[in-house]
């Protein structure tokens, strides 16, 4: 196992003997808000070679948490396999998070998970790419079709980009987004982490698309390209000229993109009616079939201090 010591790490699970690798995850560092502590989050991951079977899976599991623990000072590691190799016997018998392929529960609940406190969407949206662009945009809702029309009447520039300043014209419109929407934005260095660990010219990368208006910045999202998914993870617009429809038109520029370059699908990255009704209702606008992400879970990594984490949020209620 090998990482760079950053503040996103990418670690690569290897095979000594067959020379390959066997899995592979991204490991966050975050700073908690109290006692100056940190924790480590890998959402949406690790994600394994399908060849593993789930023995092997579970002793390669286990070697990771030991190599995390004994190299980093964090006090737990928050963490999501796609295909959930933490999940709970009790969520295999509603059957609410599993995946068509997936089998049944890894063997290592001596590492003691325990359920994320807070974690993103239970539940997303996704497209199946490989329809036709016209079965995609009939399945879409009469009002969404005709937004993305009027923007492609309004000559908005749609311009696709990796570079620092455009992220910079992202992360203003994602303030302005933020007091809009009355949500906490994420900071400079998570949207800049990402998009330098980028890299060029590869299939696996994030992406900004940008629309402009008479050499002005009205919009832009943030989209993630990885194995057969592209993401959409955040987009931002500005209080003037929505009613161009630059969002959606956006929207459907990297449908197509995704598309065009064989993605099979494209995640919207959560729905939420009760928390985000409006950000609901437009990505269902674009169609897709709902799914249900894995649940999040916690493996201390320091025993001591996880419980005194999680009797201060206790007591904060």
């Amino acid at each position: 196992m090998r990482g760079e010591k950053k503040e996103i790490q990418c670690l690569e699970v290897w095979s000594k003997n067959e020379k390959k690798i066997y899995g592979l995850m991204l490991l966050e560092k975050k700073h908690m808000a109290r006692g100056g502590f940190y924790f480590l989050e890998s959402l949406w991951g690790p994600v394994w070679s399908k060849e593993l079977s789930a023995k092997k899976i579970t002793v390669l599991m286990k070697d990771l948490f030991e190599y995390i623990k004994n190299n980093d000072n964090s006090i737990f590691w928050r963490l999501s396999p796609p295909a959930s190799v933490l999940i709970s016997p009790r969520y295999l018998e509603s059957e609410f998070y599993l995946e068509s392929n997936f089998e049944g529960p890894m063997d290592f609940w001596d590492l003691t998970p325990t359920l994320a406190r807070t974690r993103p969407p239970m539940r997303t949206l996704t497209l199946d790419l490989t329809q036709s662009v016209e079965d995609l945009l009939a399945q879409m809702k009469p009002k969404t079709r005709y937004n993305i029309n009027l923007a492609k009447r309004k000559r908005l520039e749609v311009r696709w980009s990796k570079s620092v300043k455009d992220l910079h014209e992202f992360f203003q419109l994602s303030l302005v987004t933020a007091k809009r929407g009355k949500f906490n934005p994420h900071h400079m260095n998570h949207y800049l982490n990402i998009l330098k660990r980028s890299a060029e010219g590869s299939r696996n990368r994030a992406e900004l698309v940008l629309a402009f208006h008479e050499g002005k910045t009205i919009s832009a999202n943030m989209v993630l390209f990885f194995n057969n998914t592209a993401y959409y993870l955040h987009g931002a617009s500005g209080n003037e000229d929505r009613n161009l429809m630059s969002t959606f038109l956006l929207q459907w520029e990297a449908i197509e993109k995704a598309k065009k370059e064989g993605f099979a699908f494209y995640d919207f990255w959560g729905v939420d009616e009760k928390k985000w009704p409006g950000v609901t209702r437009f990505k269902e606008g674009f169609g897709g079939i709902r799914k249900d992400y894995p649940p999040i879970y916690e493996i201390p990594l320091k025993k001591v201090y996880y419980k005194m984490y999680q009797l201060y949020h206790k007591v904060k209620g």
